[in-house]
């Protein structure tokens, strides 16, 4: 009998290719491998994200690629200038960049946006409470990828700490795209925006806590 390829099933399929990675950053042996393999996955997320998503018109296709797009061009503008988010580089453990921006990123701000729009609609449908909640959940899960990040060579910061300025900037820009991505578009729950956040979460939770 053939196993049917629902939300349950791709949640345990996302916690597996997790888990695994969890794994290989944990030993010295596989790190390297997994740096090449960290797009790869980030890539494979959003696919399996979208694959349950059910209202697909022009309306949400557009929004998705705006985002996609708006989110690259700050991070551009933030590694030019460092007005947004603070003076920061990016490495090569992201793939392919153009203006020293992996384009990888759009994959990135597009998962994230679209999940933790999902999740705050749990709790609430007034927009700019929970554009508010949504932008939190952003600054929250960025909280925890930052070690992971400078460690494996995603970005590396110009001051020793991590700026103040970041958090504040991925606050402000994920409200502001929050809420107009919500006025402009409505769509039903995906079933699978919640287990992304939370193994994502949980992911790089583990490793900040295992310091790998």
């Amino acid at each position: 009998m053939a196993v049917k390829f629902s939300p349950l099933n791709a949640g345990w399929i996302l916690v597996l290719v997790y888990a695994v990675g969890l794994a290989g950053f944990f030993f010295p042996q596989t790190n390297a491998i997994m740096n090449q393999l960290v797009w790869v996955n980030l890539l494979f997320t959003l696919i399996i994200l979208l694959l349950f998503h059910k209202k697909w018109n022009q309306v949400f296709v557009a929004s998705v690629l705006l985002i996609a797009c708006i989110g690259f061009l700050l991070e551009v503008v933030g590694v030019k200038t460092g007005y947004i988010f603070g003076f920061y580089q990016y490495g090569p453990t992201l793939g392919f960049s153009y203006w020293d921006t992996p384009l990888m990123m759009m994959v990135t701000w597009v998962t994230t946006i679209y999940t933790t729009r999902q999740v705050a609609e749990m709790v609430s449908k007034e927009p700019f409470l929970t554009s508010t909640l949504a932008a939190l959940m952003m600054v929250f899960l960025d909280f925890f990828i930052e070690p992971f990040a400078i460690r494996h060579q995603l970005w590396t910061w110009n001051s020793i700490e991590v700026p103040l300025h970041n958090y504040i900037g991925w606050f402000v820009s994920g409200l502001i795209i929050q809420y107009c991505f919500i006025k402009s578009v409505k769509f039903s729950v995906n079933k699978l925006s919640l287990p992304v956040y939370l193994i994502q979460l949980a992911f790089f939770i583990a490793l900040f806590l295992l310091k790998k």
